[in-house]
């Protein structure tokens, strides 16, 4: 349910101005780091999207991807934020936060969507 909400904000931040479906996904798109972990956890963006990583958390994040290196965002201190662009799609990139390594709470999954779908 939540990532369908998630898909559902992503499309609409592309506006609704028609066209040939070729525009650039307007955004970013917030992931919230908090001291229970990632929210949202696993969810969908387009392809090309921005992505800003929110510490609303008292200790320090970073996230990491082994699969989309574009993901790596640096040290992000409490009250920060950082932004990152997804690259092209359909592929699906894996984050984690290396402050947390081994803490499930603070990975997730994106799903990465192929240029063309609908924007």
């Amino acid at each position: 349910m939540r990532a369908a909400v998630v898909l559902i904000a992503l499309l609409a931040a592309c506006g609704g101005g028609g066209g040939s479906g070729t525009g650039t996904p307007t955004g970013p798109f917030t992931v919230n780091l908090t001291a229970a972990g990632v929210s949202p956890q696993t969810f969908q963006a387009l392809s090309q999207a921005s992505l800003r990583f929110t510490n609303q958390d008292t200790k320090n994040h970073q996230i990491t991807s082994s699969n989309c290196g574009e993901m790596a965002t640096g040290v992000i201190t409490p009250g920060t934020d950082a932004t990152v662009e997804l690259g092209p799609g359909p592929k699906t990139c894996n984050f984690s936060d290396s402050q947390n390594p081994s803490a499930a709470a603070f990975q997730g999954t994106v799903s990465v969507l192929a240029p063309g779908n609908g924007y």
